[in-house]
This record gives C-alpha cells, sequence and structure tokens, in this order.
C-alpha cells in the first residue's frame, strides 16, 4: 500500500512540474518570435553576436528583414567579469507581425560560447 501512495504522489508530482513549466514558457506563442521565419532567426542570431561581441555598452544594433518587416535591436548596456567569465547585460527589441517585445537578458561568455545566465 505504501509503495502505491508513492508512485500516486511521484506521478501527481511529476504532472504539475510538467504544468508548471509549460505555463512558464506558454508566453513564446504569442510573442513577437513566434512569427520569425527562418531567414528573421538568422539575421537576429548574426546581430546578437556581433553586439556580444563587438559592439560598446550603450550602442544599438539594428537588424531588419525586408521580406517580411521583421526587425529588432540589440543594445548592450553593462558588461563585467563573473567568476572568470567576461558577461554582458544586454536589451534585446524584437518586432514581427506588429507584435513588439522588449526584454533584458544576461549573458556570460563560456567556452562554447554566450549563454544567458
Amino acid at each position: 500500500m505504501k509503495s502505491y501512495l508513492q508512485i500516486g504522489t511521484l506521478i501527481l508530482l511529476l504532472v504539475s512540474s510538467i504544468q508548471t513549466f509549460a505555463s512558464n514558457f506558454s508566453f513564446f506563442g504569442n510573442s513577437a518570435i513566434s512569427f520569425y521565419t527562418n531567414e528573421d532567426w538568422k539575421l537576429s542570431k548574426s546581430a546578437q553576436l556581433k553586439a556580444l561581441d563587438q559592439i560598446k555598452d550603450g550602442v544599438r544594433l539594428a537588424w531588419t528583414n525586408p521580406e517580411t518587416g521583421s526587425h529588432g535591436a540589440f543594445i548592450p548596456t553593462h558588461t563585467f567579469h563573473a567568476k572568470g567569465s567576461v558577461c554582458r547585460d544586454m536589451q534585446i527589441l524584437h518586432t514581427a507581425n506588429r507584435v513588439n517585445d522588449k526584454a533584458i537578458y544576461r549573458f556570460c561568455k563560456m567556452n562554447n560560447g554566450w549563454k544567458i545566465v
């Protein structure tokens, strides 16, 4: 009986964890990036890497896809060192299909590239 109770509790925890995880990412369905084409992703990613690697703090690097109208900008706001890595805070603006998004993320350069931390 105890074994069935433990299994039932485990299943309940697993199901509730999956629902919580899914709900945390449900906002992507209504975000600008949900409308990106493959080319939009390529242009955005290229601009993001250039901003992280080459652009000074406070300087805006914009990108646009004239075929889709999607566009965005990357603005590094603060560069610092943490635990032996270069880290940067960056404001990110995305627009696609008349949806505008704005966020600030922290990136740190790890062995295999930039990672959101």
